[in-house]
């Protein structure tokens, strides 16, 4: 599944986290938050990564990043190993490698201006300083659509929505490669996060950016991914073109997800597929296919065999891992 038009490669990645009985004692047990990640995004295009939460998207997103350290695995950004760079390396990499966070009061100091919230890593790196700062940070508010008269102005004198769009102009300020969306529109209202999809999509066509689009919804995915990945428990369970997902999953749990979408047409019926019980604990995920509890699908394969990512349609570019679905 490799190409030379990857941005970024993903190989078995692993991030786990010890569960101790007591301070100094050693991990009793693993939390497998992510468990054996591949995946790959192409130079300009959008992978939206979806799943309930819990299922490991944010631990993945930020271990790409390298903001968690993994147990194992690749992470290939641009050609190179992100695990194997120096610090001094790595901190020229982190410009070309940003992050929108979920939570747009949150992920800003409250007692910064956001002329100093969106031009502190200008400074950090060195890139510009003073009046050139100030007119960079001012060119990118515009860009966000805000106006460079809110320079001096502090976070909580703006709406949810403006304030992620400091977040947006603050992940633009270095001329990134690659950002890692973790659920920007989640914590505004459904008016908000339409213009919040609308102007991502202006900023990769103009900025030739690549996204990892974090979601648990999968309406708002379908706007703005080329690809679409399904995260489980800590796996990838389905991977296809985006149209692809939509127009015919298979996953069981795709299928869940897809049924769970409000239709608008009130004369459009779908069967809803109930999800049964609470996902598994990643502390001890069940036996076979991690899924089965829940599936609506699932055979005594699936409690006995745990299923591998496989071609479905006879696609390379649409895998799923699932005995149940051909």
């Amino acid at each position: 599944m490799k190409s030379n038009d990857d941005l970024l490669v993903v190989e078995d990645l692993k991030t786990y986290f010890p569960v101790r009985k007591g301070f100094f004692s050693g991990a009793s047990a693993w939390v497998k938050a992510v468990d054996g990640v591949s995946l790959r995004i192409e130079r300009g295009k959008t992978l939206g990564l979806v799943g309930e939460s819990g299922s490991g998207k944010t631990t993945l997103g930020r271990t790409i990043l390298r903001l968690i350290d993994p147990v194992s695995g690749k992470v290939i950004f641009d050609g190179k190993d992100i695990f194997q760079q120096t610090p001094r390396r790595l901190r020229q990499l982190r410009r070309d490698m940003q992050i929108i966070f979920q939570d747009p009061f949150g992920s800003l100091n409250p007692r910064m201006t956001v002329g100093n919230i969106v031009g502190e890593a200008m400074t950090v790196h060195g890139l510009a300083r003073g009046a050139a700062r100030h007119r960079r940070v001012a060119e990118l508010l515009e860009k966000v659509g805000l106006s460079p008269s809110h320079i001096n102005r502090y976070p909580h004198e703006f709406s949810g929505g403006q304030r992620q769009r400091i977040g947006i102009a603050r992940a633009l300020a270095l001329n990134p490669k690659f950002i890692v969306c973790d659920e920007p529109v989640s914590a505004l209202d459904v008016s908000i996060q339409s213009q919040i999809i609308n102007l991502l999509q202006d900023l990769q066509e103009e900025f030739s950016l690549t996204y990892l689009f974090i979601a648990h919804d999968l309406a708002v995915v379908e706007h703005i991914s080329d690809y679409v990945a399904v995260m489980y428990l800590g796996k990838i369970v389905e991977y296809a073109r985006a149209e692809d997902i939509y127009r015919n999953p298979k996953h069981p749990y795709t299928m869940a997800l897809l049924s769970a979408i409000p239709q608008p047409d009130p004369h459009r019926r779908s069967k809803r597929i109930i999800l049964r019980g609470e996902a598994p604990s990643p502390i001890d995920p069940p036996t076979g296919c991690p899924y089965h509890p829940r599936c609506h699908l699932a055979g005594d394969r699936c409690r006995r065999d745990i299923p591998q990512l496989e071609q479905k349609n006879g696609s390379a570019n649409h895998i799923a891992s699932c005995w149940a679905t051909k």
